[in-house]
């Protein structure tokens, strides 16, 4: 009998495991009525696959026989610990924020924004796009920050004993072509008839969705309220709401298909509260500001942060530009100089471009096949790299999986802007050769090293320490740092290395 642990069990139905086919094929009514707690969900009695530890204890169950196993960490977990744990920032104190502590009210409201240019009519014809999928965070290789000079097999995951962090935020290119208007949006596929069943009450088509996309060259006009701000908070705002030329905001739905791409423009309104009152007719507005002085002070202690903090610097660019993390998220907000939209199409499982990934033995190319590590926003954009601290793990600059001569142009739109430092490799250039992570049989050398648990043995190449399954065999002259052969009995990302010593290096 093999007892199931309450975490293992809430793990199997959290959302990320009970895919859609579960809960089609397994809803709260059958076979019985109200004998499962929500569809997907085991009920007592059902038959499942599992497996044990060495112990005999749980590690996790599934339906299948190669049932989906879940990540030891969390897409949070990866987060630096000094970000989760950090104190209140920019956003947080201007907007406000509510968690277990309490609440923090914010100092600026939005109002609606109204349509004033660029109608009637102001929306376009109903319409069905392209499938837009939810994103899909076990894609390990675009998601966490990697070596891209490596192989797929040895890529950082989620699991415990790999050590990465969250690669960056994800945007989206700007993909909008001009010459294809909204045809570039729809569905290629039985679009009427898809428009015609998605309109029924029960419609069959599942994946697919209606929208009514806002026509391009509307203009919209609204009103932004802020109070107490400080001259830092309000050139924060200022900054974040009217880009630098040339560059757009993304906003809404569809934005992979080219849609959302919006221009801000703002008008500082300042308000002197003790004239206003003292009058009837004052409005007791503040004549002459337009924002520069509060825009100057937030660039000002930016860029001063960045230097006292090591942040990479281009002495080729101006203002809040100069710091490369902030250059890389501009890269991908231009609309001017945006890259083609095949240089930033979403890669695909079927039908891919064969000049770019290889072929399967069938002749199919599935894009994702070979784990190509997305390329910096740089590299997308055609820019000169700039020269992070290379301190691994780093992707390669120009993209692709080893062996795979992939161009910057190859990877989808999801690009991680604002990379940390330590994501992106300095130069291009080949890097040294060196040790590979352990392989189950092999005979390495190691080194000796005092755990918690008692000796434990390190191998170039391989971050992780090995358990040691004859220590007894130790010399009795054992030291930290002592130089011996094991052979490597078990390597797995979930079990770790188990090593057996075979004698000390002469």
């Amino acid at each position: 009998m093999v007892r199931i642990p309450d975490d293992v069990l809430d793990r199997f139905h959290s959302e990320d495991q009970i895919t859609q086919w579960q809960q089609k094929a397994f809803p709260t009514d059958q076979p019985k009525a109200g004998c499962r707690t929500a569809p997907g969900h085991l009920r007592d009695g059902e038959p499942v696959f599992f497996l044990t530890d060495d112990a005999g204890n749980l590690v996790f169950l599934g339906r299948a026989q190669m049932f989906r196993f879940p990540y030891d960490l969390s897409p949070e977990d990866l987060v630096p610990e000094e970000i989760r744990s950090a104190r209140l920032d920019f956003a947080e104190a201007i907007f406000g924020k509510v968690d277990e502590n309490g609440a923090i009210k914010g100092r600026v409201q939005f109002e609606d924004a109204v349509a004033v240019e660029g109608g009637p009519e102001w929306y376009e014809s109903l319409l069905v796009p392209q499938i837009l999928s939810a994103p899909k965070p076990t894609t390990f290789q675009h998601y966490l920050a990697q070596d891209g000079r490596k192989d797929k097999d040895e890529l950082t995951t989620y699991l415990e004993g790999d050590r990465t962090t969250i690669r960056g935020h994800k945007l989206y290119w700007h993909r909008w072509d001009e010459r294809s208007g909204i045809a570039q949006v729809k569905e290629p596929n039985d679009h009427d008839r898809r428009l015609e069943d998605l309109q029924q009450v029960s419609p069959a088509d599942t994946q697919h969705t209606i929208i009514r996309p806002v026509k391009a060259g509307v203009v919209f006009a609204g009103r932004v309220r802020f109070e107490n701000l400080t001259d830092l908070e309000l050139g924060a705002l200022l900054a974040a709401l009217e880009l630098p030329e040339g560059c757009c905001h993304r906003l809404g739905m569809g934005k992979p298909l080219g849609l959302g791409s919006v221009r801000i423009k703002t008008r500082l309104c300042l308000v002197d509260r003790a004239a206003r009152y003292r009058a009837w007719q004052p409005t007791g507005e503040i004549a002459g500001e337009d924002g520069s002085r509060f825009r100057t002070a937030f660039e000002n202690a930016m860029l001063q942060h960045a230097r006292s903090s090591g942040e990479t610097l281009l002495t080729d660019q101006q203002g809040l530009r100069q710091i490369a993390r902030l250059d890389a998220l501009y890269q991908m907000l231009s609309w001017v100089n945006r890259p083609s939209r095949d240089a930033t199409r979403y890669m695909v499982i079927e039908g891919g471009d064969a000049t770019r990934y290889p072929k399967d033995n069938r002749g199919n190319v599935n894009e994702f096949r070979t784990r190509p590590v997305l390329p910096t926003p740089h590299a997308v954009a055609g820019r000169t790299e700039p020269a992070w601290p290379p301190d691994p793990p780093q992707p390669r600059s120009a993209g692709g999986s080893v062996g795979v001569p992939t161009p910057p142009s190859s990877h989808g739109p999801g690009t991680s802007a604002s990379p940390s430092p330590r994501s992106h490799s300095p130069t291009a250039s080949a890097p040294p050769a060196k040790a590979k992570p352990v392989q189950k049989g092999q005979t390495r050398t190691g080194t000796l090293k005092r755990s918690a648990e008692g000796w434990v043995a390190m191998f170039e190449g391989d971050p992780r320490e090995a358990r040691i399954v004859n220590p007894a065999d130790l010399p009795e002259t054992a030291a930290e740092g002592l130089r011996a052969e094991f052979f490597i009995t078990e390597q797995s990302k979930r079990g770790g290395i188990k090593a057996r010593f075979e004698r000390v290096e002469e």
